[in-house]
């Protein structure tokens, strides 16, 4: 973390960042993108804030025509991993329901199936994933029930503490740095931050210093200010690869690979 931080993150969260180092711990944070669909103009922005500040991403990838592209382009970054980002990114949720792919009566059987074919359509694109991530963070019974016959070792979505769920480790996000109420836009810095210092505070009082913060972002929907804002945080905060954080749930069986 920056010695030197930004007056709007000295002000929100200096005196918690400071009863951090008395005790001679630092936040964990890792990062998760979602929504790619392709090589895109914002993708190479992202993929640019991510070289530059040397920030371990996890692309949460939509299987869709133009996924073998955007394998190939993200070949040669390391730090990026691509996740299973839902079948289709459909919303099959009824209306005045919310959103989500899969539905109250879904039977196990069909999400299993629709797994493993959004998966093999992954490793025909050239890339073995071992994350789930489902769409609009809706992780239903159904998909918790489904996942452990599937080659996925992980599931992401958004709020929770990182742990092991019906079998499955879990990895969330906490703090999505755009709002989406009446359209996509920036949350706004002191919004994020003050939800920060109350996750960090959080964790302080229960002890539980190592459970990490997820930072979620879609840069497809980025404007100005959101690019300018990840700049500074990730200037000030770095954040680690999935892989460091999950350990073997990270990595998918060779034997699945098939």
């Amino acid at each position: 973390m920056s010695a030197r931080l930004p007056f709007a993150f000295r002000l929100v969260l200096g005196s918690e960042l400071r009863l951090w180092a008395k005790a001679d711990h630092t936040p964990v944070l890792w990062w998760r993108d979602d929504d790619a669909r392709g090589p895109t103009g914002a993708l190479e922005q992202l993929l640019n804030l991510a070289r530059r500040h040397q920030a371990p991403v996890t692309l949460a990838a939509i299987a869709g025509p133009h996924l073998p592209l955007l394998v190939r382009r993200i070949e040669r970054h390391p730090h990026v991993e691509i996740a299973v980002h839902g079948f289709t990114h459909q919303n099959r949720q009824p209306e005045g329901r919310g959103f989500g792919e899969i539905v109250e009566t879904d039977e196990i059987d069909w999400v299993r199936n629709q797994l493993r074919a959004t998966v093999m359509a992954f490793h025909r694109a050239g890339v073995s994933p071992s994350l789930f991530v489902p769409p609009w963070n809706n992780l239903q019974p159904q998909l918790l029930a489904a996942l452990p016959d599937s080659p996925l070792r992980a599931i992401s979505g958004f709020d929770q503490d990182a742990g092991v769920e019906d079998g499955v480790a879990r990895l969330d996000t906490h703090l999505d740095v755009l709002r989406w109420k009446d359209g996509a836009r920036f949350r706004g810095q002191w919004k994020f931050l003050i939800r920060m210092r109350r996750l960090l505070q959080q964790r302080r009082l229960t002890g539980q210093w190592e459970q990490p913060i997820g930072l979620l972002t879609h840069h497809l929907d980025h404007d100005h200010a959101t690019w300018l804002f990840l700049e500074r945080f990730l200037a000030a905060f770095p954040v680690k690869a999935r892989a460091d954080l999950m350990g073997d749930a990270a990595v998918e069986p060779e034997a699945l690979r098939a």
